[in-house]
């Protein structure tokens, strides 16, 4: 960790508390900041009593949300935590055409008929949430943190209460510390004692994904708009990877192509045209049954043959079978765009043959 001298902190703080010992570190990893100091909480906040967020140069932050996924899954309760006024409350109320909405915060400041007021300090009652809002939870919930995770002395605490609701979604917007900040952020008021975390883009990033959440959408805003860092995430059951998926997709498609080649009429031609694996494997379950494909066309295997059947690499448009009507041609790819180029090259050389993919739904 650097050390670092904020000389506005350390000001702001000796006219507020004369004996504040104050001190701010940066991450080198990452360029997280973390100050500290021991300015009684009464005190300091009752200097700055809930100071409004200023989005005067342009807010965004729902229009973030509502592109970055359906908010019509959310069958849960709308949050808004450290809202003051309500506005991302109010407006997610409006769209998911609910009745009512919560704000919890230490101090009222909701602006909205609409919105319930919850009183909680999140730095002290973030293991309060489930028993606070009760049967109002359910497992699709809305969640809303603008510019609150920043001033929580363990953000983790109130992620980790969060995450217990599986399936809910999770914005987070904080200010973004990993750009410069010109003059003119100084409107902002960025850099302050209130402030006890100040994020990159790396280390919101890192921080999300130790909590246990999966990212969905992600997006950072810069000058001359509040330099904001936005995430909207969801719970992760455990760490995993889509790899996992696509051996049971292997052999998924490789039994559709192995059970279509099958259930051809005896005296239909059969042609493979594209060796993927999905194919070769079909070819392979096939056993004694393979002798019923004539040919396999393929540009990129470089062999003459595959397990006894013939490979070329172009279809032969002079062919018999390509005027046939009796001819079935199964395509090895699941891939759309190759499966287009195939298909347009099938009409093309083999004009009255029946032509299979399988359909990716």
């Amino acid at each position: 960790m650097l050390a670092v001298q904020n000389t506005s902190c350390s000001m702001h703080a000796s006219l507020l508390h004369p004996s504040t010992e104050l001190a701010q570190y940066i991450c080198h990893a990452c360029g997280h900041g973390h100050l500290t100091h021991t300015i009684p909480t009464d005190l300091l906040y009752n200097s700055n009593v809930a100071i409004p967020t200023d989005h005067s140069a342009g807010d965004i932050r729902f229009a973030f949300i509502q592109n970055a996924t359906d908010l019509t899954q959310v069958n849960g309760t709308i949050v808004e935590f450290g809202g003051g006024p309500g506005e991302l409350a109010e407006q997610a109320r409006q769209v998911l055409n609910r009745p009512r909405a919560l704000v919890m915060d230490f101090v009222d400041r909701v602006a909205y008929p609409a919105l319930d007021f919850v009183k909680m300090d999140l730095n002290i009652d973030a293991g309060k949430i489930p028993s606070l809002l009760g049967e109002q939870l359910h497992d699709r919930n809305l969640f809303l943190l603008s510019h609150v995770v920043e001033h929580l002395s363990d953000p983790y605490a109130l992620l980790q209460e969060l995450h217990r609701f599986s399936h809910s979604l999770v914005y987070i917007e904080v200010p973004n510390f990993g750009t410069a900040h010109p003059a003119s952020t100084l409107r902002f008021s960025l850099n302050c004692l209130e402030h006890y975390h100040y994020f990159t883009d790396r280390s919101l990033l890192s921080m999300v994904h130790t909590a246990g959440f999966r990212v969905i959408s992600f997006e950072t805003q810069d000058a001359p708009r509040m330099p904001a860092i936005r995430v909207l995430c969801t719970p992760r059951a455990q760490l995993s990877n889509a790899v996992l998926n696509y051996n049971s997709h292997f052999d998924v498609i490789s039994d559709r192509l192995m059970q279509k080649i099958l259930s051809a009429p005896q005296d239909q031609e059969i042609w493979c045209w594209g060796l993927s694996a999905f194919m070769a494997e079909a070819l392979c379950e096939l056993g004694a049954e393979r002798h019923r494909v004539k040919g396999i066309f393929d540009t990129r295997y470089p062999g003459t043959d595959y397990l006894g059947i013939p490979v070329q690499r172009e279809a032969d448009v002079q062919s018999e079978a390509a005027h046939q009507q009796n001819t079935l041609l199964v395509c090895g790819s699941t891939y759309s765009a190759v499966q287009a180029i195939i298909q347009a090259k099938a009409r093309r050389s083999f004009p009255n043959a029946e032509f299979f993919t399988v359909s990716i739904d």
